[in-house]
């Protein structure tokens, strides 16, 4: 990867909105926003082997797989909460809470499990007491 590529890649504004985000969507992110930028910046005279970009687009659909089987552990681990009493973190103050799991939603950063009328993000969860 060339050294554009990678600071294009790596702004502030990029790397502030990435260590927001968490978890596998946000890697994924990253790495489509890494693999772009190489492309935008490579020079046409001297492209990127094809080899190369047949491995790069592999490792891309590879890491999309991976999101997507992680998200779908998630989602089965939210569900098998529904019922239990769990201890949380409560993301309106970030203290440590416990409630039953009413609900569980799946937003675009994942399972959001329903705590005692509260959205609690699935990274939140602590454990079951």
């Amino acid at each position: 990867m060339s050294s554009s590529a990678v600071s294009a890649a790596t702004t502030p504004a990029s790397a502030a909105s990435a260590d927001q985000a968490s978890g596998p969507a946000a890697v994924s992110q990253m790495f489509l926003r890494i693999l772009l930028a190489e492309l935008s910046h490579q020079d046409p005279t001297n492209a990127t082997d094809p080899t190369t970009m047949v491995t790069q687009l592999a490792q891309m659909t590879s890491v999309q797989e991976t999101v997507q089987a992680s998200e779908a552990t998630q989602l089965q681990t939210a569900l098998s909460l529904v019922g239990q009493t769990v201890t949380y973190q409560n993301p309106a103050n970030g203290s440590a809470a416990r409630g039953t799991v009413t609900g569980v939603a799946m937003g675009t950063s994942g399972p959001t499990l329903m705590i005692n009328g509260t959205a609690v993000p699935f990274g939140n969860f602590a454990s079951i007491p």
